[in-house]
């Protein structure tokens, strides 16, 4: 049997992607991969549940995406998508486009 490296198993380093969770005060929260070029920008998040698709991208009025890429959000987004990696694709527009 061979080795095999755990590291990045998931693809999470290598993929845009964005993950929401419900942080320990109750709200929600957020992080991009280093591959999603928000980091440290304010940042727009839009759901389409018709279509089951997200989309994020750079809102002058948007909520502060950190330099490590992590962001304060509505609990409503995180309800809404849930807790799994959504893998994004730049849509040639200024957005970031994913399902859920």
């Amino acid at each position: 049997m061979a080795f095999i490296s755990q590291r990045n198993m998931r693809g999470w380093a290598k993929s845009p992607s964005v993950r929401f969770r419900q942080i320990k005060s109750g709200y929600g929260g957020g992080s991009v991969s280093k591959k999603v070029p928000l980091r440290g920008k304010r940042i727009d998040i839009q759901i389409d549940e018709d279509t089951k698709s997200i989309r994020l991208g750079v809102d002058k009025d948007g909520v502060s995406c950190s330099a490590t890429g992590t962001f304060s959000c509505s609990l409503k987004v995180f309800q809404i998508v849930g807790c799994e990696r959504i893998d994004l694709e730049d849509g040639n527009d200024g957005w970031w486009y994913g399902k859920y």
